[in-house]
């Protein structure tokens, strides 16, 4: 009886372990959860691969935003209540911390930049972010630049269009020249030569104006915007057609002839907390609102070469935009001046770079239950040996012989 219940209880500790080395593994493996819905623009793009597969999430990258402005403007959630950073913090939209270097609360202040910060949390959560509005000309746009390269930025993004250089009547500090002129430009090379990767949106302005000012420096990762909301497909009224999932926006801005330029696509369409300056199309799932543009491609794109960034620290930006160019899928062949090189895939990407998957560091998920199942059993049999062995010992010889005609048997069936 002494020896059933200490058999009893290998067992019962035998499930217990095994029920525990299971739920551990499930912990370990299942896949990456977001704090916006962006599981199509996601899995599109190769995201979730790097999240579940290799578990970057952007720890030790710092990624400096530049936009109109952070936590000035007042707005609304789609309950109509107040949507700050506050309550972006405490509903898991954005971390604490961010480094707001410089705002901008005049009246036209839209939080565009903590839209995008949004975006850039949910596709690398543990990212550090920094802020400097671009708002105010030239001057403003490439100090922003250069105080983000000294804050420690890794990765700098922007969504601000000044005017093309040739616009009549343009104010000086309002022409965003071509490259290499300007002070735009020469900040950009600047922090590029410091080994911080530039990325950029290439513009909403199809078919009217192509891509201008410093969205074509060579030094600037420049992408264009495909659409990859939730929904299948969405009615562009403006342009008075169904644009479906994975299809270019009719808007992004197409390349000069014999440029390289846009680089690449990511998606648009995805899901802020907010109305973004107050006409905002509702996102699918009712709690959010959808962000058109090439606005947040661009930071989509520096969030996932932050994850890039994590996992091979010594790539230079030269081979980030390289690895993102080309890996990206695009229908058609070679350079398109709509998609460029096609729609990025960190998924592809980070192989370029050279990196491989994370082994696990735990058994298959059959192997633990299995050696546990075994190792109760081993133990089952040893008891029951030694019950045998207690009970031959007490019997008289007649006993002894049973046993040892029994082993006989045993032996000579096998």
């Amino acid at each position: 009886m002494k020896n059933f219940k200490l058999l009893q209880g290998i067992v019962t500790s035998g499930v217990i372990a095994t029920t525990a080395a299971m739920g551990s593994f499930v912990a370990k493996v299942q896949a990456a959860t977001f704090t916006l819905p962006i599981e199509a623009a996601a899995k599109a793009t190769g995201v979730d691969v790097l999240r579940d597969r290799y578990r970057l999430d952007g720890s030790g990258i710092t990624i400096g935003v530049i936009s109109d402005s952070f936590a000035t403007a007042k707005t609304f959630d789609a309950s109509g209540n107040l949507d700050t950073y506050t309550t972006n913090i405490a509903n898991g939209y954005l971390p604490s911390g961010v480094n707001v270097l410089k705002d901008y609360a005049e009246p036209d202040a839209q939080d565009e930049g903590r839209a995008i910060s949004q975006l850039i949390h949910a596709v690398a959560p543990e990212a550090k972010l920094a802020f400097y509005t671009g708002t105010g000309g030239v001057d403003s746009f490439s100090q922003a630049i250069q105080a983000l390269a000294a804050a420690g930025a890794d990765i700098i993004v922007d969504d601000i269009g000044l005017l093309p250089q040739n616009t009549p009547d343009g104010s000086s500090n309002l022409l965003d020249l071509e490259p290499p002129n300007g002070l735009i430009n020469q900040a950009i090379n600047s922090v590029f030569n410091q080994g911080i990767s530039y990325i950029t949106d290439a513009g909403n302005d199809f078919p009217d104006v192509p891509i201008y000012g410093h969205a074509n420096n060579p030094n600037a990762l420049t992408v264009g915007a495909v659409y990859y909301g939730n929904a299948e497909s969405y009615s562009n009224q403006a342009y008075g057609i169904v644009i479906e999932q994975g299809q270019v926006e009719p808007f992004s801005s197409e390349g000069n002839p014999g440029s390289l330029k846009p680089d690449v696509v990511a998606p648009d369409a995805l899901p802020i907390s907010f109305n973004l300056a107050g006409g905002s199309r509702p996102y699918n799932d009712p709690r959010f609102f959808s962000f058109f543009g090439t606005s947040i491609s661009a930071p989509f794109t520096a969030a996932v070469a932050a994850l890039l960034q994590q996992a091979n620290p010594n790539a230079t930006p030269t081979e980030i935009y390289n690895a993102l160019r080309n890996t990206a899928y695009n229908p058609l062949s070679g350079f398109d001046s709509r998609r460029g090189f096609g729609l990025i895939r960190g998924d592809q990407a980070i192989l370029a770079l050279g990196v491989q998957p994370k082994p696990t560091t735990i058994p298959e998920p059959s192997a633990a239950p299995a050696l546990l199942c075994v190792s109760v059993l081993i133990a089952g049999l040893l008891l029951k040996r030694n019950q045998h062995k207690s009970k031959a010992i007490a019997q008289p010889s007649a006993s002894m012989t049973l046993v040892y005609s029994r082993h006989k048997q045993l032996r000579e069936a096998s």
